[in-house]
């Protein structure tokens, strides 16, 4: 029996506590559907207050203020893509970067005040709707609930230390679980994968330091080819740095703020608040079935 992981619409935080927790009583390798919710459909999905972007290939969702001067947002969207390149639940404080790309007219929709020129440039589509399309607090529930409940599904693969090689060994499954901590994955180290299949989707959780901290940097390059089924759930880490990384795989990090971040993300990034420099790709995270 394959059980699913619904979004939630009008529901307490409590009861979907109760909901996720029934779900997540049998082993996640029982085939739950892991699915990210409205963020999925986001290259960077941030909860809290954006600046510094530099470049998100694809869509971005701001729940609080955007603040930058420049940058680019959506340059890889499909043509096709009807849909905002730019959601701003708060305040457009300043933005005078691009939207969309030279097939695709690129627009951004916000909830709040705009900021007036040339902090916010007259050349790009903004729209204002009291009411945006996206409820960011209900999606932060549904988020955080799964970050904790990823986080205490049985490990079914196990991780060691030769050196600066960090070894994860499977188990063969469709669905694979591995917890690591801040030390295994710092910038001088590297990724191996044993036992696992090509098709796998790989959930790891990592735990942060004392001080509520993951500096991320280790090479992923073992995860080029899958990382639209990778997840990396950072479900305590209240800062997050990604040193010149390149990072294969989705982020889930509710509680962190990203700061002094540099590389390129291949995968959605989720997080309370973005103030980085760090580039982020198209890829997205793929639903279980």
């Amino acid at each position: 029996m394959k059980l699913k992981i619904h979004r939630p619409l009008h529901i307490s935080v409590q009861g979907l506590c109760l909901a996720l927790g029934l779900i997540f009583s049998s082993a996640l390798c029982q085939a739950q559907q892991i699915d990210l919710g409205v963020a999925g459909q986001y290259s960077a999905f941030i909860f809290g207050n954006v600046s510094n972007v530099t470049d998100v290939e694809g869509r971005l969702a701001v729940g609080g203020a955007l603040n930058t001067p420049g940058g680019s947002i959506g340059n890889k969207m499909n043509p096709n893509d009807a849909r905002p390149a730019l959601v701003v639940g708060g305040n457009l404080v300043a933005y005078a970067g691009s939207l969309g790309s030279s097939t695709n007219n690129g627009f951004a929709i916000y909830s709040g005040t705009k900021g007036s020129s040339p902090k916010v440039a007259s050349y790009l589509d903004f729209r204002k709707q009291d009411v945006g399309p996206i409820d960011f607090e209900a999606e932060r529930t549904y988020l955080t609930v799964l970050s904790q409940q990823l986080r205490t599904a049985p490990a079914t693969g196990t991780v060691s230390q030769l050196y600066a090689q960090i070894t994860l060994t499977g188990s063969n499954k469709d669905i694979e679980v591995f917890n690591l901590t801040a030390d295994h994955v710092v910038s001088t180290y590297n990724f191996v994968l044993a036992n696992v299949k090509q098709d796998a989707y790989l959930i790891l959780n990592v735990a942060s330091n004392a001080q509520r901290t993951i500096k991320f940097g280790i090479s992923m390059t073992a995860f080029i080819n899958r990382h639209s089924k990778v997840l990396i759930n950072m479900y305590d880490t209240e800062l997050l740095n990604f040193i010149n990384a390149g990072v294969y795989g989705s982020i889930l990090a509710p509680y962190a703020c990203i700061k002094t971040s540099g590389g390129h993300l291949e995968g959605i990034v989720i997080a309370a608040s973005w103030d980085s420099n760090m580039e982020v790709g198209t890829t997205l995270f793929v639903p279980t079935n």
